[in-house]
């Protein structure tokens, strides 16, 4: 668990560094995007743990690095990568179904893909060092609230007209996806055996 807790932050900047490597675009939108996505998602998640208001009650534990108002310093590039990733996702599937999809489609699709990654993550969260709700398990509000920010982040994405790097953001996301539910089922394995 050590381990994890000291690779975490490292691991979370590789993978942003290999995405924005990749891009291919860079212009006054893309950098716009990125400062409104870090800057705006730290201030939210910053805002959420001092009220309990926005997610729920919870706090940050240690595994992801250095915090400034009890708020990890990474977070807001997770936000970012999470966001690329899923709008590559549906870029993805719109050319694979021959643009029959649709942009609301795209940004409601990329959405929802964020809300399912914080609904995974949520599994482990605790026992990984990285956050824990005062109820054990995130309210409501928490996916809510994650869907509200990333329709938002998905509209600004699209409004920008920033195109995604494809398959080395969908292979990210998904081995992200992948690594949490197998730490999930070795902790119920686990459990199960004691």
């Amino acid at each position: 668990r050590e381990l994890f807790i000291a690779v975490t932050p490292l691991s979370l900047i590789f993978v942003i560094v290999s995405l924005l490597w990749h891009h291919k675009k860079w212009d006054r939108s893309f950098l716009l995007f990125i400062a409104i996505i870090i800057t705006s998602s730290f201030l939210i998640e910053a805002v959420g743990v001092e009220t309990g208001v926005i997610f729920g009650q919870y706090k940050y534990l240690n595994a992801l690095g250095p915090k400034v108002f009890e708020t990890p310093l990474i977070i807001g590039a997770n936000w970012l990568m999470l966001t690329y990733c899923s709008a590559a996702i549906m870029e993805y599937a719109r050319r694979r179904s021959s643009g029959t999809i649709d942009v609301a489609i795209k940004i409601v699709g990329g959405a929802l893909i964020m809300v399912m990654y914080d609904f995974t993550v949520e599994l482990v969260a605790p026992q990984m060092g990285m956050w824990q709700f005062v109820s054990d398990y995130p309210p409501v509000e928490n996916f809510v609230m994650w869907f509200i920010m990333a329709l938002v982040y998905h509209i600004i994405f699209a409004g920008f007209k920033i195109k995604p790097i494809g398959k080395p953001a969908i292979a990210l996301f998904i081995c992200q996806i992948v690594f949490f539910l197998a730490i999930y089922l070795y902790l119920q394995i686990a459990l199960i055996l004691n």
